[in-house]
């Protein structure tokens, strides 16, 4: 019962976060919900196993506005065995948890860094949130196996955002 109780705190909890930022994708408390409970931190998908990797900044450069340009994401996922990721797995959306908001992009169809190993697939968001720097977020990706018609969640928790000046 205490269990339920915490459930429907929270779903209420995000449902009035969600409506706060022109950023966030229309998405409810139950959906956030569902999505952190199936989010795990190593991912099995078949034979093979995944781990997410981010990074998160906001430029202050000086050609950046005086309160900072909009967060940026790179996320990585990260074959653990280190073989090729997949041609059939991919991924589609980050969730980035902050306190009570939540960021909800898709990912930006830009080429991968050249240099970047065939374990890793390498993903960006752009336009994010004014939060921080200097703080902790969540991070949690939507992977896609075409294979199976099946979305996993993965998820890297206390991510640091940085400061770039």
């Amino acid at each position: 019962m205490k269990k339920v109780a915490i459930l429907l705190c929270l779903a209420a909890f995000f449902a009035v976060s969600c409506e706060k930022s022109d950023l966030e994708t229309q998405i409810s408390g139950e959906q956030i919900l569902q999505i952190k409970e199936k989010a795990v931190e190593t991912l099995v998908i078949g034979s093979s196993s995944f781990k997410l990797d981010a990074y998160l900044w906001r430029d202050f450069m000086p050609v950046s506005p005086v309160d900072g340009k909009p967060m940026i994401s790179i996320n990585w996922l990260v074959s653990t065995d280190m073989v090729k990721i997949p041609e059939n797995i991919s991924m589609v959306k980050q969730y980035v948890f902050y306190e009570d908001e939540i960021w909800v992009a898709d990912y930006e169809n830009e080429a991968p860094a050249p240099s970047l190993p065939e374990y890793k697939l390498e993903r960006i968001s752009r336009n994010g949130p004014k939060w921080g720097p200097k703080i902790h977020v969540d991070v949690i990706s939507q992977i896609y196996d075409s294979k199976t018609n099946k979305n996993y969640y993965i998820e890297r928790k206390g991510v640091y955002v940085e400061r770039t000046d």
